[in-house]
């Protein structure tokens, strides 16, 4: 739970969700998104390909840059994520500024709530696992997991984890190289715990473009295409290097205190990217023509993040304190491309290809284009009282935001913002195994400056704000959790207002709203001794409640899905054979203000497991088959934008414990 460490899920007044390793294992192929593994969740609507990792938390937009590693923000990118050192993922649904500090985010935010991936440590077995995937049309994939305790009573632990794939997709032309090692070292006695993260990853992905913007001349959105075909023209690559720090830190200091440190840095340099402008092409008919609009460029970037804290007890009769102090600061540098030339080499068609007259541009060079630095405190009473728990905090942070020219560095703008975000919650619970709860939290990020062409031109906006309020109800019963919420969130947003003094200008105030009010079932756990089941259901009814004149109020939130479900199975049929299955479904959506309906899908995984021995090495033989009726389909992402689905795509793959 954020800063405030581990806690009993039963004990937490908001909608938590932990995803396993074996879920990991089962749905985190290299050849997927990281929603693949996300949408477990029934709070996560997927709308990503492996080129990005976009999807939506609640209806909020996220991605990489918004999510934490080992509870620290920023060290992974907006471009296809590593999750193959990742041993399980913490989801906290909603804004939750009060217990995860500050982080300097891109393209995203964590107002839809937290999401924590957790690193591999070494078990207290030695471990040397050897794994070999194939998937696709010739994708291969080499994995190494080792690890090791030593020292006194096992103290310290070092875990290796690498990476090697190689080879084309189940999309036609799409080819991905990776390479990575990441390594994680531990030490724990009886009044310290230290964990330290540290990795190198290299990765490149020619074609897969999937991402299509809608012209003013569609009217309808075209029927979805052959999810096999790739719209990556030639020439065109995504590419990433860099290296992440992640260092977590406690030490008692009595028998009820204790400090910590947790402090991260990420080094990263997204190489190559020549693709559509903005990275997708635009549809101008209905009849799914579109120009290779394309460009290229790179965002090298540099994030660092510090945070120092104490928590502890305080315990007076019946009633307990736990206290939670937190300072923190994050910095992101980031570039840009100093000159972008926008350039058309062909036209294309949905169903009939596209005809390339030349190859790309792909000469850039970068320079500096914005610096973010945002710092903050917290301070967080979880008090304790019988069959009752109270927390009560507060959060506020301090952003200054400097954007400069790429071509001659000089600075044009600097925004400087404050706000302070409070959080509570209540949580009763009448026998060991339920609980009831209630909770209000909040979220932002940085402020902005009024642009050229406003009466308040260079005025400095505060940062927007979402708020969400939540009451729920979990219970635990036979090794089976379930938890039902009820959620109203609000957004503020900035806006067009009218000048009332001139009838042609307006004012740029944060005067708009967005709300999301909703409902969420979910169940995971045990259905006795040879099933297991994860799943969940959410109603989102995201609306617009003030825009520019009213025009839009009470209409839709662009690309939100009503209904969001997923349902997954296992049997364990014996010792030796398990099979794995899961439905996911999303309901349908507008966009452009409610002009076009993206319909809605369900697609089915299925796979299963095999465990045996060959001489005395033990093995596990795995088949797992994604989109297994290889339905064609949109997927709403950003806005009024949309993805090409992805096709059935088959994975082998071999585990040896050597």
């Amino acid at each position: 739970m954020g800063f405030l460490g581990e806690k009993n899920t039963l004990d937490t007044p908001f909608t938590q969700f932990t995803l396993t390793a074996k879920t990991i294992e089962a749905f985190g192929a290299a050849s997927q998104p990281l929603d693949s593994i996300l949408s477990n969740s029934p709070s996560i609507q997927a709308s990503g390909s492996v080129l990005h990792n976009d999807f939506t938390f609640r209806g909020f937009r996220a991605n990489g840059t918004s999510s934490y590693v080992n509870g620290i923000p920023g060290m992974f990118t907006q471009f296809n994520a590593p999750t193959f050192m990742i041993d399980h993922v913490d989801l906290i649904s909603g804004p939750n500024s009060g217990i995860s500090g500050t982080g300097a985010q891109y393209e995203s935010d964590s107002a839809g709530g937290l999401i924590n991936f957790v690193s591999k440590k070494a078990p207290d077995e030695p471990l040397t696992r050897y794994t070999q995937t194939f998937s696709g049309m010739g994708s291969f994939g080499e994995y190494f997991d080792i690890s090791r305790r030593f020292g006194k009573n096992n103290a310290w632990g070092v875990r290796i984890n690498t990476e090697l794939v190689n080879g084309e997709t189940s999309i036609h032309g799409e080819n991905i190289k990776a390479q990575g090692i990441f390594a994680n070292i531990d030490h724990r006695d009886a009044n310290s715990t230290t964990n330290i993260l540290t990795g190198y990853r290299h990765i490149e992905i020619e074609g897969g473009m999937r991402w299509f913007k809608l012209g003013s001349a569609v009217t309808r959105l075209p029927s979805a295409p052959d999810s096999s075909a790739d719209y990556g023209f030639d020439g065109m690559v995504k590419a990433s290097r860099g290296w992440i720090l992640a260092i977590n830190h406690e030490q008692k200091v009595s028998k009820d205190w204790s400090v910590f440190f947790n402090g991260g840095l990420n080094r990263n340099n997204l190489t190559k990217n020549v693709s559509g402008v903005n990275s997708a092409f635009t549809l101008k008919n209905n009849d799914g023509d579109y120009d290779l609009y394309v460009n290229n460029g790179g965002t090298p970037m540099n994030t660092y993040y510090a945070q120092i804290g104490t928590r502890g007890k305080i315990a007076g009769g019946a009633v307990t304190h736990n206290v939670t102090l937190a300072m923190d600061k994050s910095w992101r540098n980031r570039e840009s491309a100093k000159t972008t030339k926008n350039e058309t080499i062909g036209t294309g068609n949905l169903y009939d290809g596209f005809v390339q007259n030349r190859l790309p541009n792909d000469d850039y060079t970068t320079g500096l284009a914005e610096k973010q630095k945002l710092w903050g405190w917290s301070l967080v009473d979880n008090i304790e009282y019988q069959k009752w728990q109270l927390l009560l905090g507060v959060h506020k942070h301090f952003a200054t935001v400097n954007s400069y020219t790429p071509t001659t560095g000089k600075k044009t703008a600097s925004v400087d913002s404050d706000a302070f975000c409070p959080t509570y919650g209540i949580v009763y619970k009448p026998a060991a195994n339920l609980s009831l709860y209630a909770s209000h939290s909040e979220n932002f990020n940085k402020g902005a400056v009024v642009g050229s062409g406003y009466t308040n031109a260079g005025d400095i906006l505060a940062p927007a704000k979402t708020k969400q309020n939540e009451i729920g109800v979990k219970y635990e019963h036979a090794g089976m959790l379930t938890t039902l919420s009820f959620f109203d969130i609000e957004q503020a947003n900035s806006i067009d207002v009218a000048d009332p003094g001139n009838s042609n200008r307006y004012y740029l105030l944060q005067d708009g709203r967005e709300r999301h009010k909703g409902v969420e079932l979910s169940a995971s756990g045990s259905l006795g001794r040879k099933w297991n089941v994860l799943g969940g259901l959410t109603f989102l009814d995201a609306t617009q409640e003030k825009t520019k004149g009213g025009q839009y109020d009470g209409y839709d939130v662009s690309g939100r899905a009503k209904w969001n479900a997923v349902a997954g199975l296992e049997y364990q049929a014996n010792d030796r054979l398990s099979i794995i299955g899961r439905a996911r479904y999303t309901g349908k959506s507008t966009i452009n203000y409610e002009k076009i309906t993206v319909p809605g899908y369900t697609t089915f995984d299925l796979g299963l497991k095999y465990k045996m021995k060959i001489e005395r090495t033990p093995a596990v033989l795995s088949l797992m088959c994604y989109n297994l009726t290889n339905k064609d389909y949109w997927m709403a992402a950003r806005g009024d934008q949309v993805y090409v689905s992805l096709p059935r795509t088959i994975v082998l793959s071999a585990q040896f414990d050597l």
